[in-house]
C-alpha cells in the first residue's frame, strides 16, 4: 500500500467515519534532516494527512493505518488551531 493510494482513496472516507474529523487539503514540508539515516528516509518529507481531529487520542488512533502503507516511516499528530492534524513522513 503506497501512502498517495491511502490519501486519495481514504481521506474524505476516513472524514465521515471519524467523529470531530474535518479533512483539508494536504500540504508538504520537508523532514528533519536526522530524521531517519536510510537512504529511502532521504527523499522522504513531512506531509499533512488532510486529516484534522478534535483530540490527540483520535489523531493517534490512526497511526496504525498509515505505518501500514510501505512508504510511510513515521506518523505524528500535531496542534492545528483547535484540532489536532496528522502528519507521515513518507517518499
Amino acid at each position: 500500500m503506497r501512502i498517495s493510494h491511502v490519501l486519495a482513496g481514504t481521506a474524505m472516507g476516513a472524514a465521515l467515519l471519524l467523529g470531530g474529523v474535518v479533512a483539508a487539503p494536504a500540504q508538504a514540508a520537508t523532514a528533519p534532516a536526522d530524521s531517519q539515516n536510510t537512504s529511502a528516509a532521504v527523499s522522504a518529507t513531512w506531509q499533512q494527512t488532510g486529516e484534522y481531529f478534535s483530540t490527540e487520542s483520535a489523531c493517534k488512533a490512526r497511526k496504525s493505518y498509515y505505518m501500514a502503507a510501505s512508504n510511510v516511516y513515521d506518523y505524528e499528530c500535531r496542534p492545528s488551531g483547535g484540532l489536532w492534524a496528522g502528519w507521515v513522513l513518507a517518499d
